[in-house]
């Protein structure tokens, strides 16, 4: 302790040393050798003091330069990673794209109505045990029901569309996100309930001819409503689990199931195709779907042992009453104009379906005789379901009721003809002053494909004039019209058919000839006794109109 206060006094002193007084100066003389000491020492400290910051300046710039370098290293690896990573996932997404699992999509369109889509998330997730994925797609809401739905996460994928899209076009971006092999569709005012899944799914596959499958309702228009017993939700479910206690008695055939809850498999999807987007909003555009449906040849069912609560129409509400009605009947004049008399319409197209198939059926067995009049008995022993695969073989596609020739396009601008019932694909120009009519792709996909057309030469222009039509289909009377060509009969002018492997085809609307582009000058008028001596073939609708840009 008192030699470090005597090195502290030698030091002060060396200090004033310095300062050049000459008292000072003989002191130092007296004592010097420990002042010098004491002041080497200070200096020596100094520039030890000073080598050390340069050292620790040093080991700090060195220091930095190699954090530097390890952060630029794993920036440039991270890119690495990032880039394979991403290659990798786009390269698994294109494998995978089409791929479907063995489960359900549950589609929900929703506009607005935050809390309601959020308790139907949640009774889907409670009453649900079978794989599925919920599809919510958010029609521009303006309550952050997107931002609530991605919060929550867990087996919801979300679609957050930029504007308003309607019933139709929400649930046509769900169709084309879905990957289960059967399909829900789903308001987003409802409450799913213990057993509604398992139980229509037993009605669904209690017959190959049943196409689309509905539950019943405490509100709703038509025979899906049923009368119930309690007022608020918190006794709805006792009445649920009695009403849903499996039971085949309660399922029943229908000729109409309203658009708030469909069950449905991927293969009719594909067989009948999008909604049409071409009704505003809401309303009608779940008719439409159901009358496509049924011309295919499905049947529709319900499954009264399948309860599901619904609080009705909150979105649709929120228009107002003038909206409302502006907009349903807008709906209904376009329903009307595109289908006419749609019951008449199936009953008629129900017989010639029919009809064909006995025909086929008649000349598969005069071509392939089978043992003793019985079914081949090795198909027998393999468990060949004939009545199962006569019933799937009444059943058609969209595309069967297109007209023959009719240049169609998809989304892409691939262009193609049909002929034959099957699809050409155009690998030349489309010939000036042809429209091709815009399809989606499921559609294109579910016809059989055919030899491209790669020369001018080989394609005619569609609808053609009568001017170009040569005679070609003949009966009793003589020449008829050219296979391809548009006729009328001269005391129904209003009523126009395409003349198609030797058969006439009604028009079903003039909305639908327009959806194909033909006009008047397009029509030949024949006799009447002529146009009724052709066969009747498959009448032909118009396609779905498809406004959003993805299908």
């Amino acid at each position: 302790m008192k030699k470090s206060k005597k090195t502290f006094h030698h030091t002060r002193n060396a200090r004033k040393n310095r300062q050049g007084s000459s008292q000072e100066s003989g002191q130092s003389k007296k004592s010097g050798p420990s002042l010098s000491n004491a002041a080497h020492r200070t200096e020596a400290s100094a520039t030890a003091l000073l080598h050390a910051a340069g050292s620790r300046h040093r080991r700090l710039s060195s220091r930095k330069g190699k954090r530097n370098a390890r952060s630029l290293r794993s920036t440039k690896l991270y890119k690495q990673g990032y880039n394979r990573g991403y290659e990798d996932g786009l390269r698994q997404g294109q494998n995978s794209f089409g791929l479907v699992f063995e489960g359900v999509s549950i589609i929900i369109p929703t506009y607005n109505k935050r809390d309601y889509v959020l308790q139907c998330v949640a009774s889907i997730e409670k009453h649900t045990p079978a794989p599925y994925e919920i599809i919510v797609v958010d029609n521009a809401s303006r309550d952050g029901t997107a931002e609530a739905l991605l919060r929550q996460g867990g087996m919801v994928r979300v679609a957050a569309l930029e504007k308003n899209r309607g019933f139709a076009g929400g649930v046509n971006v769900g169709l084309m996100m879905a990957k289960g092999r059967h399909i829900v569709v789903l308001n987003n005012d409802t409450l799913v309930t213990p057993g509604w899944l398992e139980n229509m799914m037993a009605c669904l596959n209690s017959d190959p001819q049943i196409g689309v499958v509905g539950p019943v309702t405490n509100y709703i228009g038509g025979d899906q409503q049923i009368e119930v017993p309690y007022h608020d939700v918190k006794e709805m479910w006792t009445f649920a689990a009695s009403q849903n206690r499996p039971d085949t008695g309660k399922h029943r055939l229908t000729d109409r199931l309203v658009g708030f809850c469909w069950l449905f498999s991927r293969d009719l999807f594909e067989r009948v195709g999008y909604l049409d987007e071409g009704y505003a909003v809401g309303n009608f555009e779940d008719d439409d779907w159901i009358v496509r449906v049924r011309m295919l040849g499905y049947r529709l069912a319900v499954a009264g042992d399948a309860f599901i609560h619904h609080y009705g129409s909150v979105s649709m509400k929120e228009l107002g009453e003038q909206q409302f009605n502006t907009v349903n009947q807008g709906n209904e004049q376009f329903y009307s104009e595109k289908w006419g008399d749609p019951h008449t319409l199936i009953a008629e197209t129900s017989r010639l379906i029919q009809s064909e198939h006995a025909d086929s059926q008649s000349r598969s067995r005069r071509n392939v005789p089978l043992a003793n009049g019985k079914e081949d008995k090795h198909q027998l022993a393999a468990g060949f379901d004939f009545e199962k695969e006569a019933s799937i073989s009444c059943l058609r596609r969209s595309s069967d009721f297109y007209p023959e020739e009719a240049l169609l396009v998809d989304l892409k601008g691939d262009a193609y003809t049909l002929k034959g019932r099957k699809r050409r694909k155009l690998n030349i120009p489309v010939p000036r002053g042809i429209s091709p009519v815009l399809v989606a792709k499921p559609d294109l996909l579910g016809i059989p494909s055919g030899e491209p057309i790669n020369a001018a030469g080989d394609i005619r222009s569609w609808p053609f004039e009568p001017a170009q039509a040569q005679p070609a289909i003949t009966s009793d009377a003589g020449k008829v019209a050219a296979c391809g060509s548009i006729v009328a009969a001269s005391n129904a002018p209003e009523v126009w058919y395409q003349i198609s492997e030797g058969k006439r085809r009604r028009f079903v609307s003039g909305y639908a000839a327009e959806r194909w582009g033909v006009s008047s000058r397009h029509v030949q008028q024949i006799p009447v006794e002529l146009l009724h001596a052709i066969p009747e073939g498959l009448p032909i609708i118009a396609p779905p109109q498809l406004l959003t840009q993805d299908l």
